[in-house]
């Protein structure tokens, strides 16, 4: 036992959680006294491995354990987060071993491989002793046992070994190699960054052969390796598809940052650098709609092809632990929304931005994407001054809805809505330019077209109202307003490339 164990009460400790996958199928499959023998060969195997870095068991189940390294207080250089990530590390060797050894015997075959996962984690817990002073055992209470707790399932989740929390591998000193990141959402709703742990670095001038660190870095491997096996095994589904915390592999989550009806909007930062990215997540085990899931991925697959600077760029589309996401550019400078609250827009500027949005919608329009829901707050702003089209998809088709005629869901927001859209018919590229028609009249006179004391009489002036007239200062974009906002969609601009030939031919 190491010398360094803290005193009992409130203490910032290094918690190890650490439990052996696919125990139960290799008891079920032992006779009797091979039975017992494996159990106590794997408390074994878990007890040493706490034991010999200084560690203090707090809870030991056949097929797991829960340890706590700590220092004094009086301690000048505080080593627990080594030693508990040392001890994790130690205990994925011993289990690869075991793995291994079981895997040869015939009457193992079939079976899903034994796998160990661990969480480190470093904080403050509860401790007061069990048993007397020299038995090695305590009772730890408190969130950062939690979290330890957490971070195994998060191991599991994305084929790690060992998941540690970012803030832990830092204390290590420079002990523990890192691999992925992550982030995963705490019961508070905040964020914790994680990282795989993929080895161990040699102390300075250790004596300890350079192959024994290999050793475990190999073990590491060749757990993940066997842990990723089992989890694509059709007999041995992967328990990610019931997981119900928030986790994404290769991102640090800085905030959220907005909700929708369906998905979750996110600050985040890539693991590969560069500028801050919005992450989209949808839970796709609470689509809300039936082809919610399917309208997520299938209209951003379609967004990843666009490139255009008037369109948002998609870095990213994937999914991780029954979550699917979008990674999207982040727009520090807000939306147009907040350009127009801040004061009046300049005619020509308010063109340029009429401009600028058309030549987006014919980008998207030239996928099959129709936006459905374009207003100021979905069109954000770059540093340079750019504007870029952005906000598709489920969440707002969802948040946004007015009512269901039994046909079709109405979606969009009542001010920009297109006539069609407010009878509820099939929806084309002509209700966007509708609905651009309102926001160049809005840019221009700094007011909306219509307005009404409810709902159903602002649907009912889209569908029947006239098309507004534009003060005389503007009057030679009379037309221009006619052919974006006619009540009849045969009427209209056929498309936003239209519309920019009309601009282009006005010099305007």
């Amino acid at each position: 036992m190491d010398p360094g164990v803290a005193e009992l009460g409130t203490t910032v400790a290094t918690f190890m959680y650490a439990r052996l996958h696919n125990f139960t199928a290799a008891c079920n499959a032992m006779g009797p006294d091979d039975a017992a023998a494996f159990v106590n060969e794997v408390r074994r195997m878990l007890t040493e491995a706490v034991l010999k870095l200084g560690g203090e068991v707090a809870q030991r189940r056949p097929d797991s354990i829960l340890a706590v390294f700590s220092n004094k207080h009086d301690d000048r250089k505080p080593n627990h987060a080594q030693r508990g990530l040392h001890a994790a590390i130690l205990a994925t060797h011993e289990a690869v071993q075991l793995a291994q050894g079981i895997a040869v015997k015939p009457e193992f075959s079939g079976l899903p491989t034994l796998t160990l996962a661990c969480g480190v984690h470093l904080g403050v817990a509860e401790l007061s002793r069990r048993g007397n002073a020299g038995s090695g055992k305590v009772h730890a209470v408190g969130e950062a046992v939690e979290v330890a707790r957490l971070l195994e399932v998060t191991a599991m989740d994305l084929n790690w070994s060992v998941a540690a929390s970012a803030a832990t591998r830092l204390a290590s000193a420079g002990r523990a190699e890192g691999g992925r990141i992550g982030s995963v959402a705490l019961p508070d709703s905040s964020f914790i960054d994680v990282v795989e742990i993929t080895g161990l670095v040699p102390r300075r001038k250790s004596s300890t052969p350079a192959r024994v660190f290999e050793l475990l870095r190999e073990a590491l491997q060749a757990n993940t390796h066997a842990r990723r096996r089992s989890a694509n095994a059709p007999a041995n589904p992967s328990p990610a598809s019931t997981t119900t915390h928030f986790l994404i592999e290769g991102y640090r989550v800085v905030r959220k940052i907005g909700e929708g009806g369906m998905a979750s909007i996110f600050l985040a930062q890539s693991a590969e650098g560069g500028p801050p990215q919005v992450l989209k997540v949808m839970r796709m085990d609470k689509a809300g709609e039936a082809d919610g899931l399917q309208r997520f991925i299938q209209e951003y697959a379609l967004l990843a092809q666009v490139q255009h600077p008037n369109v948002a760029r998609i870095f990213r589309q994937d999914f991780s632990v029954a979550h699917a996401y979008i990674a999207m550019e982040y727009f520090p400078n807000g939306d147009l929304r907040a350009r127009m609250k801040a004061g009046p827009v300049d005619p020509e500027t308010a063109i340029a931005y009429v401009r600028q949005t058309a030549a987006g919608l014919g980008a998207i329009h030239s996928v099959g994407i129709v936006h459905r829901d374009l207003k100021p707050d979905n069109l954000m702003l770059r540093q340079d001054g750019t504007l870029a089209l952005a906000d598709f998809g489920v969440a707002k088709q969802v948040s946004m809805k007015i009512t269901d005629t039994g046909d079709g869901d109405i979606v969009g927001t009542p001010y920009y809505l297109s006539p069609e859209q407010a009878t509820g018919q099939v929806v084309d590229a002509r209700c966007d330019i509708y609905s651009l028609g309102v926001l160049a009249f809005e840019l221009l006179t700094g007011r909306k077209p219509y307005h009404a004391s409810s709902a159903q009489e602002l649907l009912n002036m889209h569908i029947h109202a006239p098309v507004p007239l534009l003060p005389p200062e503007h009057q030679h974009l009379q037309a221009l307003m006619e052919n974006m906002m006619a009540k009849d969609r045969e009427l209209r601009y056929p498309s936003a490339q239209h519309l920019l030939d009309d601009l282009a031919l006005m010099g305007v």
